[in-house]
């Protein structure tokens, strides 16, 4: 399991002439349903009554809002967050700062005697501290400057070597940027956290309220681990954020390479789909060594590795994967082979980060897994494209109502979903797997009525099992023909 970390944000917001001149102060933390600190990435808080917004990206975690003329937030003490707490004998203390200036810190015991001290100078932004604690109980940190004093609880578990507060250096020594913004008291604030985990972005429940005092927040997010796919008892998996694509110059008039297993790199660009609805249809005709456009149909294991060219369309299935070897686990997976851009993190991803389901593993997710709602899949249209949704284990009916689910003969105008709708169930998990039909030689057929997934498993000597899917269908055993275009979607193991 990924460790989570907390980051504190906090916002002033300076309110206008003819209120109260007041700060409001919000600061962030995020969590999961269950209670785990959760990184914040940013905080995006959105001003519905006057229509403007600001985003707090870490480590820029104060921010002020103020009317011409009012002071810039001369009331805000230091903001304080701590992580581990409960600690082990030694904890991290941030100490945020509106401003640079003077400051004391002062811990404190169960029985209110002051067992350590430090006075300094700290940076405006994030001043980091190391706080050893020497007994296992409560503790009090105090910190007072000149526009305050805050404090903070620090639970220590393990006994330590000494009560001591050590400086560990400024992470953000820049003034905070203000803002033009206007705030007036009651205004109705929208906001949601970002985090990233196991390589996707994943937006925490949204809060809109009209603001008048200030707060501090939790912004939940649903665990990631809750995304999870069940392909076997024991394996769990996450999908990768769209359909496989390749390009042989990134899209560009320059041809591009990009790294492989053992080390070196081969020709080309490979990316996942900017979003899960996309499907390139029929430019796949266009495919060639050298086309700048992207192609998202396949042959069976075209990862580039010994001569198994993306762009190949060849009629020969001996062309295809590795004879009558199963290519899970080999070069000829194109998520073993492969560095693989990312758009959801903006990351290249390395080879060996994704992998392509078995046969058995696309039966299970289909068919036997159970989940906490009884729902496997559902057809539907999401943005005007037919296609398959396949939810996670943990997807609650409550999120949004998927209709005529695990029914295999379902039309895929069951469920339609508009771009912004699908927000909501992309958030919480769900996998869409468009029909983005499939490819003969250099021909493209049936686009927005058949959906093939290649698995990882061979049938025989000249084809490999296939998910396929049509509107009066849902497949997950078919075979194809190795030299056949269709369409990869590739997972990674749940940490």
């Amino acid at each position: 399991m990924k460790k989570f970390f907390t980051f504190l944000a906090m916002m002033s917001l300076a309110v206008l002439p003819e209120a109260m001149s007041q700060n409001i102060t919000l600061k962030f933390t995020g969590a999961t349903t269950s209670g785990d600190y959760v990184q914040l990435d940013s905080v995006r808080v959105q001003n519905v009554s006057r229509s403007w917004s600001e985003t707090l990206t870490y480590p820029d975690t104060v921010l002020s809002f103020q009317q011409t003329g009012i002071a810039d937030a001369q009331g805000i003490a230091a903001e304080l967050s701590s992580y581990p707490n409960p600690a082990n004998g030694v904890t991290n203390v941030t100490v945020a700062m509106p401003r640079s200036g003077e400051a004391t810190l002062q811990l404190y015991n169960l029985a209110g005697q002051r067992v350590a001290e430090r006075t300094m100078t700290l940076q405006a932004g994030e001043n980091l501290f190391e706080v050893r604690l020497q007994n296992a109980h409560v503790y009090l940190l105090a910190v007072t400057t000149g526009q305050g004093r805050s404090t903070i609880k620090l639970l220590n578990r393990g006994d330590g070597t000494e009560n001591s507060i050590l400086f560990r250096g400024n992470v953000n020594a820049a003034e905070k940027r203000l803002s033009t913004h206007i705030f007036q008291i009651g205004d109705v604030l929208k906001i949601v956290g970002y985090a990233t985990h196991n390589g996707s972005v994943v937006l925490s429940s949204e809060i809109q309220q009209p603001q008048g005092t200030s707060e501090n927040f939790t912004l939940i997010f649903a665990h990631p681990v809750s995304f999870a796919f069940s392909v076997s008892a024991i394996t769990r998996v996450l999908f990768s954020p769209g359909n496989l694509q390749w390009s042989a110059t990134n899209g560009g008039s320059s041809p591009t390479t990009h790294a492989v297993a053992g080390g070196g790199t081969a020709a080309g660009t490979w990316r996942f789909a900017p979003n899960q609805w996309d499907a390139i249809g029929a430019a796949n005709s266009n495919a060639s060594s050298t086309y700048s456009g992207w192609i998202d149909l396949f042959g069976w294991g075209t990862s580039g590795y010994n001569s198994k060219f993306p762009y190949m369309t060849s009629t020969a299935n001996t062309d295809y994967g590795n004879g009558n070897t199963n290519i899970s686990g080999t070069n000829y997976d194109w998520g073993v082979y492969n560095a693989i851009y990312n758009p959801r993190t903006q990351t290249t991803d390395p080879p060996d980060t994704w992998r392509t389901l078995t046969k058995d593993e696309w039966a299970y997710l289909i068919n036997t897994r159970s989940t906490t709602s009884g729902i496997r899949y559902a057809k539907a249209t999401v943005n005007g494209v037919a296609g398959l949704i396949i939810v996670p284990d943990s997807w609650s009916s409550t999120t949004y109502a998927l209709n005529s689910t695990n029914t295999t003969g379902a039309a895929f105008t069951a469920n339609v979903i508009s771009a912004s709708q699908w927000v909501t169930l992309e958030n919480a998990g769900c996998a869409f797997f468009p029909a983005a039909g499939n490819r003969l030689g250099a021909s493209v057929y049936y686009v927005g009525s058949n959906g093939n997934y290649w698995s990882a498993a061979n049938y025989g000597s000249g084809s490999a099992y296939v998910l396929y899917f049509v509107s009066v269908d849902v497949y997950p055993s078919n075979y194809g023909h190795r030299y056949g275009g269709l369409s990869v979607r590739l997972v990674q193991s749940a940490q």
